[in-house]
């Protein structure tokens, strides 16, 4: 358990998590409903690019500060990890009956996705109080 709260473990996985994002995002087009599950358009295409670029970038500082982890990107990451599981769920309530998530494939990785984004948004943010109670 330990180990699970260091916050140099935790923002060398989050930059893995986010890697992992930012590649499936960037699959070729046709590719992404095999490997992902999500049946996008055109613009669904563009926007995955976009923001698989914002996630790959913020992988790239979780990466580049994980030997010295700063608690204000932490709760950073933190926030997002938070965010993004909340919205995830919130989006498929709200959009269920227009087919979001429909296939089998989507309905995992968004479970997936739910839960990792959640596990790790709650580590952070017992690391960080952690971090701050022990100076």
């Amino acid at each position: 358990m330990k180990k699970l709260l260091d916050l140099k473990f935790l923002f060398t996985a989050v930059a893995g998590l986010e890697f992992f994002y930012f590649a499936a995002a960037m699959l070729p087009p046709s590719l992404i409903p095999l490997a992902t599950g999500w049946n996008l358009g055109p613009d669904g295409h563009w926007i995955a690019k976009l923001i698989g670029l914002s996630l790959g970038t913020m992988g790239y500082f979780a990466w580049i500060f994980r030997k010295n982890p700063h608690l204000g990107v932490a709760k950073g990451l933190a926030f997002y990890q938070m965010a993004s599981a909340t919205m995830d769920w919130l989006m498929w309530w709200l959009l269920a009956e227009e087919g979001i998530f429909q296939t089998t494939l989507a309905k995992t990785t968004v479970v997936v996705a739910i839960a990792s984004h959640y596990f790790f948004g709650l580590l952070l943010i017992i690391a960080i109080k952690k971090a701050k109670k022990n100076g």
